[in-house]
């Protein structure tokens, strides 16, 4: 009895255990949360079944999908006779749960409120103590995104998290984790007033008169009418006599006012999400990241696949391009990529495990002889206090020495970019060097660079020839004098800055001539008729990532703009171009269209769009294929096939034929004792597979890694080296110099033909692009969605089958009965009693991980599904796992036990369906208050606590990070947020509790709790512990909200159900006006909806153009805010370009104007070039595309540029220096010493690092470091140096890292290949 009584929790526990585990961050670490809750809340409701039999919770059978379950169930009636349930194999597992008391409902209740207070004890002992658990985000994250650490009072703690400031919230954990909150915050505005009314006047309409009067405890009388209601059912629906049938109009009222409020509270939501989004998003600080302007483009017709077209074509927004990125599909090279990290780490566990088990031997001989001569000179053994003391010794020592700059290092290729200094200028500084050349400890008079003298933006000599040469026409090419900058460039420059967005403002260095022209030759190529110029691709994601050799934007000048305006051209005035036709009769269709062609249009029409650049029929970069190879490229998955290359060798020693010799290893291990594995028979063969000893070769785990890993870093880099070998796709990023341009590029019609140009995203992050989605072609992703839903569909009907599974678990004497070799677990007494305690958990225990497991196979399915980025996966995952939750957790629980028979019920007569809901769900009322009241104690407290992250610290952690890298990882990578399977759990909540309010009104006391403990518990986890590195924007709130309306019209479907099904004294429907009342509420919530997505819809996602120049003012207080920080600027210097900027100081003309008016084309091409350098003002992002005035250049001349360049660099090197003392003090928080702010980067740090930002990963992917413990018998050291003496292609180093007293690896810096770019959210 007690296992079917758990058995018949299992929703409850599987359900505690999702919504615990969601915010988990590994897959470990969910399960044991989940394991932890399940057992939480089997422990809680079974300790109840003694209590509750009198209220009919009893269940004599499990459930499976095929065979028929008795119960003995009571069930509660709506008015008059009981009506017959539908065809049902069983009734839901929720229904037992009908007539449960108030005395039983509390005992059921009372373990969860003991496990709560044990885990809040807990959490408030631990706190304090384990600072890394649990307020990590006090030190262990980028200054901007730290909190203060929380008071030490449990009420102050409490005071402080409710009293958090929303923005703060917004700025330190972003849009997605605010409007999380704020939903479950806008939860508890829906249901504190529904509570307040609804209760009020329900529940005594309910209970007074009515059929039933047993509240408290029904074992008082005995009551033999199973028809009468009891318990917690007599303040519900059911309990009103038939003769009462008028009061049923109070229901009908009070739904009709529960829908108007959540409509209202809605409505009023989605308008506040709107403000909060677009704040947010015309926000200096956002304005400044590369995502901001940036959009996605996929599905791009051939003709179009030129960096000259789709200039030409998108040139029609404000401000123009300034980058375009053109994809690749480097399916192959990722492919190559992803095995090279797979075996990177095995080689580093490898080489680990080898250096320590030499020290392990080492440390016994030590000790073996040790003993000897004690025993030879008869010494007593050491104390416990010496060993403690000698430990110490060498423990100090292992510190001391992963924290010197010792150990060795060989395989470096400089392709790391450690500082941002060196990912704009390489390892040499190049000549022209731009912002930031006085570097780290370099002074004004740096050896390196000779003496410096005058302006630091205008260099001398060579310098001057290659920063300037192009664009600069009164700058001679070898002129070693220093410019006197002219009065007009000084009006001059901020048009330029407004223009370019900050990113820009510097252009020096050599430019390529394939992906680079000034504005001049950009002029050209847009007219091909002139110098006959073919259309070629130019591929900016495919170049250096230096200054030196940077791809610079072709964006129109202000010199450009200049002549365009003297040639009367309106559209050129706005940045527009077009292409120069040297035939007009080519513009129209001049074949003639036959009468039987009616898929043509008539003759003498106009041509299709012709791009800018385009002349004939090629295309250099496309490759004329067979019929056969059209056929296999059109094959779903299957991708390009790329010819063969022939690859220098890698390696120069054969390990299979060569014998090692001489090793320090073989001073403590035989050969045998290295580290061995068994290779796959195919490489595809997934590596989670056993390997078989017969079958499968075994070899020496380091040789054959070694060999591979060479192999695969000279493939990868020699590839990367030439990646035009790979096809091109139909896909591009598209970089607008302003903000508003992007938005109003995704909401534009872009192409003439259908599905060409779609779909266009804009707020992409680089860090969050899915870089092995971006060669899947429109139609493939369109079969891989088919096949995805038809899959989730499968799952959602076919999931009865794991759970009939796990629920058999439980089903001990059974198994016994029909196993006979299973009759050895009831012969002894005590195995017996401990496999019926292990069979009452088990089944929660197996099916929460099975449950635990679907939103990871949601999420792999949403990214097989072909999103392109991260945020699109976790809006697919959040449709999906929402419906998977509402069908299991609610109606199959609910209504019958198995979803087949659901389904049936529902769709058997589709009018029958409100009469099914009302039949079956007012008897799962009470079922969920145990539900929800669970979720409220066991999920907050266990929040707070985390039970999972202590045990993956103080248990999986010991078991499972044993190299220097494994437990830096683990130390620097806080837990995150996987939203896509968050928001669902609690949207599912909310669906309930509305469906409830009506027909079971305590419900929205139970949704109260539930919401509040949980809005403070994530609400602290979310200021101190959890941090969210990439974020959707808030766009998962309004489809949480759209989510929330399904509750709202099951209640609706039910209540109509119910009124028809209301009956009076003589068995007669008496409630008909109510039902076709609710009816008509039905349509109008529909429409509603409807009205409520179409009127709202486009600025869920995008901005209007309203935004713009306001968010242009606010650009310039922050940058104004930018140099008050940074000490470039002092308050007098501010009110001197106050007074300056004012109305009457520029007469009342723009500056702009007024120049374009007085130039020549040669000057003011001149001094827009020059306008760039500005360093002062490049934050500021002129979006604008109106004309506006009274702006001035802040400083009187480029003097102070090189005392603010300065200035900037040393202020970031006193944070950097003052965050690395910090560190030290708290140990192992090596994050502190890096800033991720894009704020504290100069423009042209941003523009290169952005120009690489949406560069494919497979370019960007650089050879990993061999990150192996260094130790002092010289093993590591051997190995680093027989790895040399193999291939010149793998980095192998033991810096920074040591064995200690106990041969654990200890490390005292971040990884040879960490870079400070990596970092930096663009």
């Amino acid at each position: 009895m007690a296992s079917s009584t758990v058995l018949s929790t299992v929703p409850t526990a599987v359900s505690t255990a999702i919504s615990t585990a969601s915010i988990s961050g590994s897959v470990l670490s969910t399960i044991s949360t989940a394991l932890a809750s399940t057992i939480t809340s089997s422990a809680s409701l079974t300790s109840s079944s003694s209590s509750s039999t009198s209220s009919s919770v009893l269940t004599t059978t499990t459930t499976t999908t095929t065979t028929t379950t008795t119960t003995t169930t009571t069930t509660t009636t709506t008015n008059g006779p009981p009506k017959q349930v539908p065809n049902t194999d069983a009734a839901g597992s929720a229904q037992k749960f009908g007539g449960i008391s108030l005395v039983a409902f509390l005992t059921a209740l009372a373990t969860s409120l003991v496990v709560f207070g044990v885990q809040m004890g807990l959490f408030l002992l631990l706190r304090h103590k384990l600072a890394r658990i649990f307020k990590p985000k006090t030190y262990l994250v980028p200054e901007r995104e730290r909190t203060e650490p929380p008071p030490a009072s449990p009420w102050n703690l409490l005071s402080t998290v409710l009293r958090y400031n929303d923005r703060e919230i917004i700025k330190k954990c972003g849009l997605d984790a605010y409007f999380f909150l704020r939903y479950l915050q806008t939860l508890l505005v829906l249901f504190i007033p529904i509570a307040l009314v609804v209760i009020p006047i329900l529940i005594p309409i309910n209970y007074v008169g009515g059929l039933g009067h047993q509240v408290v405890d029904t074992n008082s009388t005995d009551t033999e009418d199973s028809d009468v209601p009891t318990g917690l059912d007599t303040l519900a629906w059911g309990n009103v006599r038939p003769k009462h049938y008028r009061r049923r109009w109070a229901h009908l009222i009070l739904a009709l006012l529960v829908i108007i409020w959540v409509c209202g509270v809605f409505f009023a939501e989605l308008r506040v999400y709107v403000k909060i989004r677009q704040d947010y998003l015309t926000s200096a600080e956002h304005r400044l990241r590369a995502s901001a302007n940036t959009v996605l483009v996929s599905s791009i017709p051939d003709k179009w696949l030129t960096e000259d077209a789709l200039r030409g074509l998108f040139d029609v927004f404000p401000g123009g391009i300034r980058n375009v990125w053109l994809t690749r599909d480097f399916t192959k090279l990722l492919d190559k990529i992803h095995k090279r990290d797979a075996i990177h780490v095995q080689l580093e566990e490898a080489e680990t495990e080898l250096i320590r088990e030499a020290k392990r031997r080492q440390l016994k001989q030590r000790s073996l002889e040790e003993k000897r001569i004690r025993k030879a000179h008869q010494v007593k053994a050491e104390s416990k206090k010496e060993r403690k003391h000698r430990a110490k010794a060498e423990d100090d020592e292992a510190k001391r020495r992963a924290e010197d700059n010792g150990g060795l290092s060989v395989g470096d290729d400089d392709s790391v970019p450690h500082d941002v200094a060196t990912a704009v200028h390489g390892r040499e500084k190049p000549e022209g060097k731009g912002l930031g050349d006085i570097q780290e400890g370099e002074s004004e008079q740096s050896p390196h660079h000779g003496p410096r003298s005058g302006n630091g933006l205008f260099k001398v000599g060579e310098n001057l020839s290659r920063g300037l040469r192009k664009g600069v026409g009164f700058v001679e090419e070898t002129g070693h004098n220093i410019l006197v900058l002219p009065k007009a460039l000084q009006q001059n420059v901020e048009g330029e800055l407004e223009r370019t967005g900050g990113f820009d403002f510097i252009k020096d260095g050599p430019q390529s001539s394939q992906t680079s022209s000034t504005s001049s030759e950009y002029d050209s190529k847009l007219h091909p008729g002139d110098d006959d110029v073919q259309p070629k691709p130019s591929f900016a994601s495919e170049t250096p990532l230096q200054a030196s050799q940077a791809r610079h934007a072709h964006t129109l000048s202000e010199a450009t703009q200049t002549s365009t305006l003297q040639k009367g051209s309106e559209s050129r005035i706005m940045g527009n171009t077009t292409r120069k036709v040297s035939n007009v009769n080519d513009m129209y269709i001049t074949e003639k269209t036959r009468w039987y062609e009616f898929w043509k249009p008539p003759s003498g029409g106009y041509v299709s769009p012709v791009p800018q650049g385009y002349e004939r029929e090629d295309y250099p970069w496309k490759v004329e294929r067979t019929k056969w190879q059209k056929f296999k490229a059109a094959i779903p998955f299957y991708h390009s096939v790329i010819e063969d290359v022939e690859y220098p060798p890698a390696f120069t020693k054969d390990y299979a034929t060569e014998k090692e010799e001489g090793a320090e290893w073989q001073k403590w291990l035989s050969a045998k004792d290295r580290p061995h594995h068994r290779l796959a028979l195919f490489d595809w063969t997934p590596g989670w597979l056993p390997a078989l000893p017969l079958v499968n070769k075994k070899v020496d785990t380091i040789y054959w890694c070694r060999a591979e890993l060479a192999k695969l870093n000279l493939e990868i880099e020699e590839d990367q080296q030439h990646p035009e070998r790979y096809p091109i796709m139909n896909s591009a990023f598209i970089q607008f110099n302003h903000q508003v341009a992007a938005h109003m590029a995704c909401q534009s019609v872009t192409y003439h033909i259908p599905k060409q140009m779609a779909p266009r995203t804009v707020e992409i992050s680089p860090n969050d692009v899915i870089w092995d989605n971006m060669a899947i072609k429109w139609w493939h992703e369109w079969a891989r969605s088919a096949l995805v839903f038809a899959v989730v569909t499968g799952m959602l009907i076919l999931w009865a089958f794991p759970v009939a599974w796990t629920a058999s678990l439980a089903q001990l004497d059974a198994l016994v009965e029909r196993y006979s070799w299973l009759h050895w677990l009831v012969e002894n007494k005590t195995i017996h009693n401990v496999i019926k305690g292990v069979a009452g958990v088990l089944p929660a225990a197996v099916l929460a991980i099975l449950l635990i497991l679907v939103p990871i196979a949601l999420n792999w399915l949403a990214t097989f599904q072909g999103a392109k980025t991260g945020s699109q996966t976790t809006e697919t995952v959040q449709t999906y796992y929402f419906a998977f939750l509402f069908v299991q957790v609610f109606l199959v629980v609910s209504i019958t036990s198995s979803t087949f028979q659901t389904i049936a019920n529902i769709t058997q007569d589709i009018t029958s369906t409100p009469e099914v809901l009302a039949e079956n769900l007012p008897k799962a009322a009470n079922y969920f208050f145990s539900y929800m009241i669970l979720q409220a104690l066991s999920t907050s407290s266990g929040t707070l606590l985390q039970i999972g992250t202590l045990f993956m610290w103080y248990v999986m952690a010991r078991i499972l990070d044993n190299t220097a890298r494994a437990k830096w990882t683990r130390n620097t990578q806080l837990p995150s947020v996987t939203w896509g399977s968050f928001f669902p759990v609690y949207t599912n909540f909310a669906c309930i509790a509305l469906i409830y309010s009506v027909v079971a009104p305590l419900i929205s006391i139970f949704a109260i709790i539930t919401f509040a403990l949980l809005w403070c518990a994530h609400r602290y986890n979310m200021l101190y512990v959890t941090r969210f590195r990439t974020d959707t924007g808030g766009v998962l709130y309004p489809r949480a909200i759209n989510q929330t309306f399904t509750g709202l019209y099951v209640m609706e479907l039910c209540l109509i159900g119910l009124f028809f099904l209301a009956v009076d004294e003589n068995d007669e429907v008496a409630c008909v006006p109510q039902a076709i009342i609710m009816i008509i509420a039905l349509i109008l919530t529909i429409l509603y909806q409807y009205l409520l997505n179409r009127s709202f819809g486009p600025l869920l996602r995008y901005l209007p153009i309203t935004f713009e120049d306001e968010a242009v003012i606010r650009d310039e207080a922050f940058q104004r805010a930018q140099e008050r920080r940074l000490g470039i600027i002092r308050d007098d210097d501010e009110a001197t370009a106050l007074n300056r900027s004012a109305p009457g100081a520029s007469d009342g003309k723009d500056i702009e104007l007024r120049n374009l008016h007085k130039r020549t084309k040669s000057e003011a091409d001149s001094l827009s070039r020059l306008g760039k350098l500005n360093p002062v003002r490049g934050i500021v992002q002129a979006g604008g595309w109106a004309v506006r005035g009274g702006r001035q250049v802040r400083q009187a001349a480029f003097g102070k540029a090189e005392e603010n360049l300065r200035t900037a660099t040393i202020y970031r090197n006193e944070r950097r220096q003052k965050d690395i003392e910090a560190q030290r003090a708290i140990g192992d928080a090596l994050f502190g010493g890096y800033h991720d702010e894009i704020e504290d980067l100069t423009p042209e740090e941003r523009d290169v690092l952005v120009r690489k930002a949406f560069q494919h990963y497979a370019l960007r992917a650089r050879r990993p470091t061999v990150w192996i413990p260094r130790d002092d018998i010289g093993v590591s050291d051997d190995e680093i140096k027989r790895t040399q003496e193999f291939s010149k292609y793998i980095w192998i180093s033991n810096e920074g890292t040591a064995l200690d007293s106990k041969v654990r690896v200890v490390y005292g810096r971040n990884p040879p290949d960490f870079s400070e770019v990596d970092i930096i959210n663009l």
